[in-house]
């Protein structure tokens, strides 16, 4: 979910080591080299500029080639595709930090991040007209595929990575678009790989239809918020209720009323977040059970405002950051103990509780989910640009593309006749 709530980069700062679980193998096999065109410009490390955004980013791959002495591709490297699919009201852009790191592992594969629903980079405004505010994750799918067809050449392989939204939106075009894809460009998706999606939706979007819930934990903290920076509470209370936060704490009763017609006509890319929402309820635990698709899950944790703003200041004693981190929790999560990036839960990020199939889960502490907590963060902290999150979608990737070289001579060692 780009962020209904949200802001999307990355982020690194590890307290912890988690472990991970499950497998995946390749969808399809392997296309020939039909269609392609290898004799086309290398690419050029764009500059970090946000002027940048709307360049041109469908190049081909480098004539540089991959040391293999550890690795044997299993997917032909000029077939190597990596798509980007980016969080709720954000844009292709955020990925520049991921898509720059992840060239240099994989210099000879095409890496685009898709631009169909980027929002308008000069609106500047939560909810200024974005095509990911607008349109269902299911259109928003279908202008994905679209996409691709004009983007991706033929008889390519995918990795699908998405943040947020965009893990749902590229799961909806896998589950909806794949086999298409298969048979009218000979174009595979083999793996998802989502990053602080919410596989069972967003849970602080139950507070638009609670208000006085959200007040009785929130008024706990408000104090605590204001004295990490003057006027935080105002911004936290924002992060929550994107739609018309002043309207929600002056006028409650009627915010409950209004505002969830409002969202379900005007904004439905992020109703469709809300866990009640059918869309959440119904069609992704239906999808989860159908589609046979190697996903990987990976979860930002980042708990402790006192990681995430330091210094806190001196006043602020052990025990009121205790209730601060306890009490922000329980208004993410439902728990006080719950795990999550300051925006969403583990529990969601990593479908817990639905039936999966093929689906591996990961922890990155000190991982947040965009690069905002109310007001900006360091840069460093963002899901997107945590260089332990960007590992971790290398060896996911490589896991598709590549096997180990040893592997490969022992198998090959194994076929060969003994000698009479």
């Amino acid at each position: 979910m780009g962020c209904v709530y949200g802001n999307c980069s990355g982020s690194q700062n590890k307290n912890e080591k988690p472990s991970s679980s499950s497998q995946g193998s390749l969808l399809a096999p392997q296309a020939p080299l039909k269609g392609m065109c290898l004799s086309q410009k290398v690419n050029k490390q764009a500059p970090t500029d946000v002027s940048n955004i709307n360049d041109s980013d469908d190049f081909e791959p480098s004539t540089k080639k991959v040391n293999n002495s550890g690795r044997v591709a299993k997917v032909p490297e000029v077939l190597q595709v990596i798509l980007f699919l980016h969080g709720l009201h954000r844009l292709s852009y955020d990925f520049e930090k991921m898509k720059a790191d992840l060239q240099k592992k994989f210099p000879d594969a095409k890496i685009l991040a898709l631009k169909c629903v980027n929002k308008d980079p000069n609106k500047q405004g939560h909810l200024e007209p974005s095509p990911t505010l607008e349109f269902s994750i299911q259109e928003q799918a279908k202008r994905a595929y679209e996409e691709i067809k004009k983007r991706v050449p033929r008889g390519s392989h995918i990795v699908l990575v998405g943040h947020s939204q965009g893990g749902l939106r590229a799961f909806t075009l896998a589950k909806e678009y794949g086999s298409r894809l298969e048979s009218e460009d000979e174009i595979f998706i083999d793996k998802l790989v989502t990053i602080g999606t919410p596989w069972k939706g967003a849970p602080i979007m139950n507070y638009i239809k609670n208000i006085k819930k959200f007040k009785e934990q929130f008024d706990k903290i408000e104090t605590t918020l204001n004295r990490i920076k003057k006027g935080y509470s105002k911004a936290v209370r924002g992060y929550f209720f994107k739609v018309m936060p002043g309207f929600a704490n002056s006028w409650p009763w009627l915010y409950e009323k209004l505002v969830p017609y409002i969202m379900e006509k005007k904004y439905l890319g992020a109703a469709n977040l809300d866990p009640g929402h059918y869309f959440i309820r119904d069609y992704i635990p239906s999808a989860l059970k159908e589609i046979d698709l190697p996903i990987t899950a990976i979860a930002g944790v980042l708990t402790d405002f006192s990681k995430l703003f330091a210094p806190l200041p001196s006043s602020i004693l052990s025990h009121e950051l205790a209730q601060l981190n306890a009490t922000y929790a329980e208004l993410i999560g439902g728990d006080a103990q719950c795990e999550h990036d300051m925006l969403l839960p583990v529990a969601t990020q990593h479908a817990e509780g639905l039936a999966t199939k093929n689906f591996k889960r990961i922890k990155v502490y000190g991982a947040c989910h965009g690069n905002k907590v109310g007001v900006a963060i360091k840069r460093k902290f963002s899901e997107l640009n945590n260089q332990e999150v960007i590992d971790k979608v290398a060896e996911s990737i490589e896991e598709v593309f590549y096997e180990e070289k040893e592997a490969v001579d022992i198998a090959a060692a194994g076929s060969l006749p003994s000698a009479a």
